[in-house]
C-alpha cells in the first residue's frame, strides 16, 4: 500500500510540473498566437527608439518573433522556445535563456494599469546571479 501512495505521489508531482510548464507556454501563445510589447517603451509615433521591443509567442512551431529597436526601424528574428522544470521551477527557454512566467495584476507599478500583464525573469544558470526581467503586455 505504501509503495502505491508513493508512486500516485510522484505520478501527481509529475502532472503538476508539466501543467505548469503548459500553463507558461499557454499563456503567452493564448489560442495559437499572440503578440506582447514591452511595457513602458514602445514608441507610439516615428522611429523607435532603443529598449523598445514585441514578443510574438507561438505555439506550433513554439517560438518566438522578436522584434528590438536598431537605429531606429525595429529588426525581427525568430527564437525556438523549449519548456523546461528544474528545482520545482517551470517556464520556457529562448536565446539562451530560461525564464519563469508570472501573471501580475493591472496595478503592479510595472504594469502602468494594463490589464494583461506578465512578468519573464531570467533564471540564474550557475556562472552568474544576474537576472533579466521583461515586462509585456498586450
Amino acid at each position: 500500500m505504501n509503495m502505491f501512495r508513493s508512486i500516485l505521489f510522484i505520478t501527481c508531482l509529475g502532472a503538476t510540473g508539466l501543467s505548469a510548464q503548459n500553463d507558461a507556454l499557454s499563456q503567452l501563445v493564448g489560442t495559437g498566437q499572440l503578440s506582447w510589447i514591452r511595457i513602458g517603451t514602445q514608441a507610439s509615433t516615428g522611429p523607435c527608439k532603443t529598449g523598445d521591443g514585441s514578443y510574438t509567442f507561438q505555439a506550433k512551431p513554439a517560438q518566438v518573433v522578436v522584434q528590438e529597436c536598431s537605429g531606429g526601424t525595429m529588426k525581427p528574428y525568430t527564437l525556438a522556445i523549449t519548456e523546461w522544470s528544474a528545482n520545482g521551477k517551470s517556464g520556457i527557454a529562448f536565446g539562451g535563456a530560461r525564464y519563469e512566467v508570472k501573471t501580475l495584476p493591472a496595478t503592479a507599478p510595472a504594469c502602468k494599469g494594463n490589464a494583461n500583464c506578465v512578468r519573464l525573469v531570467t533564471v540564474p544558470d550557475g556562472k552568474t546571479d544576474a537576472t533579466r526581467t521583461i515586462y509585456l503586455t498586450h
